[in-house]
């Protein structure tokens, strides 16, 4: 699992050197942003923290897939493979990582918090791989 998670940290930091290609630099939507700033409760950040949430695990599942596409053969299932215990990962570690929460929702926020970062980070990554692969056709 260690391989997995430093395969996609080189492929975050090596793959724009090597390529020339800039990750897409993904964040935070704007109106996640524009919701959180106006929320005054754990209980109303929670509620931008779940609508974002969901829009960046569609958004992952999206640049996951074209990362899929521009590759072939073992390099297809190797990639499938790391992404399912990427997501194993993830669910594990921000888990783990909120648990110093004392409060509930607190915790669940934390949580959900750390899953949307890991999710920019992911997509990134696989931008990079779909980018180095288009360009190098």
């Amino acid at each position: 699992m260690k391989c997995h998670f430093l395969a996609i940290v080189a492929a975050l930091i090596l793959m724009p050197a090597l390529s020339g290609a800039a990750p897409a630099g993904h964040d935070f939507s704007s109106r996640f942003k524009a919701c959180y700033a106006a929320a005054g409760s754990d209980e109303s950040k929670s509620a931008c923290l779940a609508e974002e949430l969901d829009l960046q695990n569609k958004a992952v599942a999206d640049a996951h897939q074209a990362a899929v596409q521009a590759l072939t053969g073992a390099g297809r299932q190797k990639l499938t493979d790391d992404f399912v215990e990427w997501k194993k990962s993830i669910l594990l570690d921000c888990s783990l990582q909120a648990d110093s929460q004392k409060v509930a929702v607190a915790r669940e926020n934390a949580r959900k918090y750390c899953l949307i970062e890991r999710s920019l980070a992911h997509r990134d990554a696989d931008e990079v791989i779909r980018q180095d692969k288009t360009l190098n056709r």
